[in-house]
């Protein structure tokens, strides 16, 4: 599992240097290449098997990536630390750093039935309305909810499922007795 507050940590280091020399998509693109070599390929447990030597494992990601110095510089020192599992969190903590930058949102959409890319395109687009910011939304389908609809950007969260609405309509009418 990976170190959420250590991934963060290079990110916002990673994040302060792509930002500065105005090369964010290009970091947001080869730090998810670095994750997907470090974290999510075959040779993911080599390059985390602390008993080979670090200078085989070094040489291993030189050869397999093909990204920026700096970059590169990163993935080495994730391996280096023992981290290089930790690379695909890494890189989502960036995207997150650089959509916030960029004033990009993200949404999941939940609803009991599945949407159109219509109806999720009008939800988005009364998202990035109210919110100021360019909404990108994703749809889950949950039956559970029975209806309506749930929406959660960021840490926000606004439930105006059936569901939840019955939840409340029973509270209320217990506590009336």
């Amino acid at each position: 599992m990976a170190d959420v507050a250590a991934a963060k940590r290079y990110a916002q280091a990673a994040f302060g240097i792509a930002r500065d020399s105005g090369t964010l998509a290009t970091w947001r693109a080869e730090l998810a290449d670095v994750a997907a070599v470090l974290a999510d390929s075959q040779i993911a447990p080599v390059l985390a098997n602390a008993s080979l030597p670090i200078e085989t494992r070094l040489a291993m990601v030189e050869r397999t990536l093909a990204v920026s110095p700096m970059v590169l510089n990163l993935a080495k020192l994730l391996v280096q630390k023992g981290r290089s599992l930790d690379a695909g969190a890494v890189a989502s903590a960036f995207t997150r750093m650089a959509d916030e930058n960029e004033g990009i949102a993200h949404a999941q959409v939940t609803t009991a039935v599945e949407l159109s890319s219509d109806q999720l395109n009008a939800i988005a687009s009364r998202l990035s309305s109210s919110l100021g910011k360019d909404v990108r939304a994703t749809s889950v389908v949950d039956p559970g909810i029975i209806g309506g609809v749930v929406v959660k950007v960021g840490d926000r969260l606004v439930d105006g499922s059936v569901k939840s609405r019955l939840k409340r309509l029973r509270r209320e009418l217990e506590g009336a007795r």
